[in-house]
């Protein structure tokens, strides 16, 4: 016998097995169930909140900010800590420039 005929024989007598399936008792499926729920809503609590960093710079960047009061600074941080990459932006912008988001971000939420 060739090779080209082994191969044809063995994809032959393979492709003549069926699977047989388990079948599952109702208490089990159940579980299952809810183990995948569960599974579920671990990984949509995980998409939901995002990556956690926090840039290590963004609480002194906006603490030094001159001509605000303690209160629209940390109204502001905590604004910037839920919104991560405003936060990183602000950081990582010019002081004038963080002059004017602060005015305007402050202003727009009743706070100048």
């Amino acid at each position: 016998m060739g090779e080209g005929s082994k191969t044809t024989e063995l994809l032959t007598s393979t492709m003549g097995v069926k699977r047989k399936r388990s079948n599952f008792s109702e208490e089990e499926m159940l579980m299952m169930t809810n183990m995948t729920n569960a599974v579920n809503n671990v990984a949509s609590a995980l998409r939901e909140t995002g990556p956690a960093h926090v840039d290590p710079d963004l609480y002194l960047t906006v603490r030094e900010m001159p001509g605000f009061t303690t209160e629209a600074l940390i109204v502001s941080y905590t604004y910037l800590l839920k919104n991560k990459a405003l936060g990183k932006g602000f950081v990582n912008v010019a002081i004038n420039h963080r002059d004017i988001w602060l005015r305007n971000y402050l202003a727009k939420n009743y706070y100048m």
